[in-house]
């Protein structure tokens, strides 16, 4: 393109003129070869007929696979079911070979009554299953673990033994409900049971530890219980169980300056060796000696051993267990006494 200028002259009277200038472009032509398809190139966004390079390829249908029919159908009866079910999994209809059903049927015209059938049912789904615990199931995984399990230690042979060795009994549980959630409130609870003459403790330690636990102790199987069910989890409840018997055991071994105001009245033991019946019976054995100031008390207990003995479990009985509830400790005291006295009713 170029330009060009366009001048026109126009005479007015009194010798004025005034001239006009338009300027305006002419298409340059081009000076080498002419395309064929024009001043501007089309775009192709697919290739035409002409443009391909070779003969045109006709379109390969897509192929599908045959649909089999469910497993159940194929399996054969001695098939082992560990293989098909090997572990914990949600419910699949086209491998149980069981006529299942499950649902809630609102009318009789629903499905003619009956409970929906396994297929495309989503309540077989929601709720766990227990085809991954057969007794063929739990014995291949027992054979699979074992050589990973140590013998059992020999010095645990009994009951006892065990005890002695394991003194705290942790107790959990676990439910299973037909629900859509497995969760259940109740299995964070934990439970700890443990008997006290497995812990290491003097007269103090053990009286201030009985008092600390409250109605927690048993006295009559001298066994304390510890439960925990404050926490939302069980391992929390576990780990302040745990806290809990520690900081119990260690508070019983601590001895306020207070506690030194206590006496034998606010014992909740009877001690024979500190009670006024051991004075007095000693007393009574010296005067039937020739020459009391010479006896060693120690002397004249051992030569009384199974008297005094009948004696001092009968008053401990009397005073620990009292004698409302119990007449036949008090009868028993009765009896001793008289024994020990050497007199008669």
């Amino acid at each position: 393109m170029s330009l060009a200028f366009l001048k026109l002259r126009l005479n007015l009277p009194l010798n004025n003129s005034l001239i006009f200038v338009r300027t305006f472009r002419q298409p340059q032509r081009s000076t080498g070869p002419k395309s064929q398809e024009g001043e501007f190139r089309t775009l192709q966004l697919y290739p035409t007929k002409t443009s391909r390079s070779g003969p045109m390829k006709k379109r390969a249908k897509p192929q599908y696979k045959e649909v089999l029919p469910p497993r159940y159908l194929r399996m054969s009866t001695d098939q082992d079911w560990t293989n098909v079910w090997p572990a914990a999994t949600s419910f699949k209809y086209s491998v149980v070979p069981l006529p299942i059903t499950q649902g809630y049927v609102a009318s009789d015209k629903e499905n003619k009554g009956l409970p929906m059938e396994k297929y495309a049912n989503t309540e077989l789904i929601k709720i766990p299953n227990f085809f991954h615990l057969t007794p063929n199931h739990i014995k291949k995984q027992c054979a699979a673990i074992k050589k990973f399990c140590t013998p059992w230690p020999e010095q645990l042979d009994s009951d006892e033994a065990c005890d002695y060795y394991l003194p705290i009994k942790i107790t959990t549980y676990d439910y299973l409900n037909s629900t859509p959630s497995i969760r259940d409130s109740r299995a964070r609870v934990v439970k700890f049971n443990f008997k006290l003459d497995q812990l290491e403790f003097d007269e103090h330690a053990r009286d201030k530890f009985i008092r600390l636990a409250g109605d927690k102790y048993n006295a009559d199987r001298d066994e304390l219980t510890l439960t925990a069910d404050k926490c939302p989890y069980r391992k929390q409840n576990y780990d302040y169980a745990q806290y809990l018997l520690t900081a119990l055991y260690f508070e019983s071994w601590k001895t306020e300056s207070w506690e030194q105001e206590r006496t034998k009245y606010d014992w909740q033991r009877y001690f024979w060796d500190e009670s006024p019946s051991r004075t007095r019976l000693l007393d009574i054995l010296r005067a039937s000696e020739k020459d009391p100031s010479s006896v060693n008390a120690q002397s004249l207990l051992d030569q009384n051993k199974k008297l005094v003995e009948r004696y001092r479990q009968s008053i401990t009985r009397v005073q620990d267990e009292g004698v409302e509830y119990e007449l036949k400790n008090l009868e028993d005291y009765r009896d001793d006494v008289l024994t020990l006295y050497n007199l008669k009713l």
